[in-house]
């Protein structure tokens, strides 16, 4: 009898704890479901990569981070691995051109097989990472309207935030889509426009990030400045257009510069075999370095008079 009621004690002690537990398990399912639905898109992006094990241990290394920073920036949805994959199997296939079908050794073979590669490489990324950037300063212009639209009708920057995010198509949509989830979940707005910056490698982004967090800071009449913003983007979109179709044709002169005598010297390749390989020799790789070394020059003096900043 004396151990009746401090098991009737602990038996319910213990019958309470549950209950609270359960409960407890059940707001952070619930707050971990909120959590998915609001971070749906990301979470269906997540994959494995086709290349299987050696891929995604790649993938997880520090190697990939910088290679991943940049097929985000170029809005490509191919993993590191993959990316990889491609640039090796391009690699090997031009190296058996150039072997095979143009009788060059097999070293020169491996040499222009990755010059080629890499540079292509870096004028497709470059290239991506450029569209995406021009379109993200498309959108900018009507954003910051928008958002001083909201503020002068006295919403807060939170708040003016996610009307953009739900009223502003890709590639912006999602970003502050982006920007909204993160702030719901605590994040500083200066730690959220920080990290835009960082994803989007642009000058209108950049000063579109600055004005806002320093006007978070100082205070003041922040609708109207987000309106002259508006008008001043505007304006550099308008000068940068007409600056791009002044120095088209200076442009790809350069390109031209670069591509033709190596076009030219394949070519006679063609129809001389191992027409070529005497820049194997030590002499010819001199002139070869000699070669490369002028026209190199003479592209980046095109490309300084061509880059005029607004």
């Amino acid at each position: 009898m004396s151990w009746t009621y401090p098991l009737l004690t602990f038996t319910i002690f213990t019958f309470c704890l549950s209950i609270y537990y359960l409960l407890r398990a059940r707001r952070q399912k619930e707050t971990k479901k909120r959590v998915e639905d609001w971070f749906e898109t990301e979470l269906q992006q997540e994959r494995n990569s086709v290349v299987l094990l050696l891929g995604n241990l790649f993938d997880r290394s520090e190697l990939s981070q910088e290679l991943e920073n940049k097929l985000k920036q170029a809005n490509l949805s191919l993993k590191p691995s993959e990316y990889m994959g491609i640039y090796i199997l391009l690699l090997c296939l031009f190296t058996f051109i150039n072997h095979f079908l143009l009788g060059l050794y097999f070293l020169m073979s491996l040499l222009i097989a990755y010059l080629i590669v890499m540079g292509s490489s870096k004028a497709f990324l470059g290239s991506r990472k450029n569209k995406r950037t021009e379109s993200f300063n498309r959108q900018l212009p009507e954003i910051c309207r928008s958002m001083s639209n909201g503020i002068k009708a006295g919403q807060t920057i939170p708040q003016a935030i996610e009307m953009v995010a739900h009223n502003t198509k890709a590639p912006n949509g999602p970003e502050f889509q982006r920007f909204d989830q993160q702030l719901k979940l605590g994040d500083s707005l200066e730690t959220v426009m920080n990290g835009f910056r960082q994803r989007v490698p642009s000058k209108d982004v950049a000063i579109f990030v600055s004005t806002i967090l320093i006007q978070q800071r100082v205070g003041g009449n922040l609708s109207a400045v987000l309106s002259n913003m508006a008008e001043t983007l505007e304006e550099r979109n308008r000068i940068h257009k007409e600056i791009s179709t002044v120095t088209a044709e200076s442009r790809s002169i350069a390109y031209i510069l670069v591509v033709m005598p190596f076009l030219m010297a394949l070519m006679m390749n063609l129809f001389i075999k191992g027409f070529l390989n005497v820049l194997f020799t030590p002499f010819g790789l001199i002139l070869f370095v000699v070669f490369v070394a002028i026209v190199l020059c003479g592209f980046l003096l095109i490309k300084r008079i061509t880059d005029i900043r607004v």
